[in-house]
């Protein structure tokens, strides 16, 4: 097996990016022969990554996406250094999370459309919505009363009928998180992050 096949620790466990197929750059350090090393972002669980890309890969753009090693096949990326903590990224990486984040949200919008069809109450005084940057109570309100009982078909729909850019507050809420995995409750761990059905 090829080094950075493996999805499993020592232990048996998945590794975090156990469901990651592809990854999104965040930044690049060297390149050329070695290939350089990444940081990158995993599209399925937003799961942050250190790799190696593949030698002679030259300079990658921010946000590229590149396909990960598995068993059957090697990927542009030739091995998975581990995963990666926010505050060890280098600050370009950093600086150009919220928008990578975004392009992901904007190529695969269906589970956060989703967390917008069915977000509901967290307690009697709090709703989901909430978790939003700049989103109170009455705009909370305002956004479930707006939602059709068969809810959005589009992300572009919640951001016309709710006055809001849908993609940039979930984006920012999720970066949050990645910074602060303590941050209670998670939409990492309540939307992105839930087992496949």
């Amino acid at each position: 097996m090829h080094p950075g096949h493996d999805r499993h620790g020592r232990d048996g466990q998945d590794e975090p990016w156990a469901r990651e197929t592809h990854c999104r750059v965040l930044s690049q350090d060297g390149s050329g022969a070695g290939g350089g090393i990444l940081y990158c972002i995993g599209e399925v669980d937003l799961t942050l990554l250190k790799v190696r890309a593949q030698a002679g890969c030259g300079r990658l753009e921010i946000g590229a996406r590149l396909e990960l090693p598995s068993e059957e096949s090697e990927g542009e990326v030739s091995q998975i250094l581990g995963a990666a903590r926010h505050r060890e990224m280098a600050n370009s990486a950093q600086t150009v999370l919220i928008d990578v984040v975004k392009e992901i949200i904007g190529d695969l919008p269906e589970k956060y459309l989703s967390f917008y069809n069915r977000a509901g109450n967290l307690s009697l005084k709090f709703h989901a919505f909430q978790l939003l940057p700049g989103v109170g109570p009455s705009k909370a309100t305002q956004m479930v009363k707006s939602r059709t009982r068969l809810g959005w078909d589009t992300m572009e729909a919640v951001d016309e009928v709710c006055t809001i850019d849908s993609t940039q507050l979930i984006a920012e809420r999720l970066v949050e998180e990645l910074i602060d995995p303590k941050i209670t409750p998670s939409l990492l761990s309540n939307v992105v992050r839930l087992p496949d059905a």
